[in-house]
């Protein structure tokens, strides 16, 4: 049997399914939720790059922070073209290496066009330009396809060469934009870390005059 009820102000029964009113959701505007996507999504991704980038930390027993005085640690890795560049390459000449996080974004940018731009200073001071990044060799051409820098740009994408630099797992862009300037003997003359876009071939430069 059904209860009767006697609803508020009106003389009218009606039972109880009747008289309870359905709940009322409320939902936040779509355009809300849709807005938040990007936002969550960057913040997820920047957790993973640093829990990666806190692992390789803990797992490389090579990082380690170097110093005037101390030898360039070697490297093999291809450039641009594809073609395998060897730090003993350049014995006997001074080498200006470079590491930037990624090919084609402002800060690179600027700092790539800036070591174009001083290609002359550069030469006249005996010093061979070398940019290291993880990007692949076809994105390094493409980066200098674009801004016609004219120096080898190397490829680390696996990034041990920015680890037995110490560069590597600092930042959450990976790499830390560093350069380090190498005499004739392959030992550092100059370490900058970090080096801003502006500074890498006037720091080298500096040096070389003292």
């Amino acid at each position: 049997m059904k209860h009767q009820l006697t609803k508020p102000g009106k003389g009218q029964t009606m039972n109880d399914k009747e008289f309870n009113p359905a709940p009322k959701i409320r939902l936040l505007p779509v355009f809300l939720n849709l807005s938040a996507i990007p936002v969550i999504l960057l913040l997820f991704l920047l957790g993973c790059e640093r829990k990666e980038n806190a692992a390789d930390i803990s797992q490389d027993k090579e990082m380690v922070k170097l110093k005037i005085g101390d030898t360039a640690p070697s490297f093999e890795l291809l450039a641009q073209d594809s073609k395998t560049v060897r730090l003993s390459d350049f014995a006997g000449k001074k080498v200006l290496v470079y590491f930037y996080p990624k090919a084609g974004t402002p800060g690179c940018t600027a700092q790539a066009c800036s070591v174009r731009d001083s290609s002359q200073p550069l030469k006249n001071a005996g010093v061979i330009a070398l940019g290291i990044s993880p990007d692949k060799p076809a994105a390094q051409k493409k980066f200098d396809d674009r801004h016609n820098l004219g120096f080898r740009l190397l490829s680390d994408p696996d990034h041990k060469t920015a680890n037995a630099y110490g560069v590597w797992g600092k930042s959450i862009f990976g790499i830390t934009r560093s350069s380090f300037l190498i005499d004739e003997q392959g030992k550092i003359i100059g370490a900058w870390s970090p080096v801003s876009p502006a500074d890498t071939v006037p720091n080298a430069l500096k040096t070389l005059k003292k």
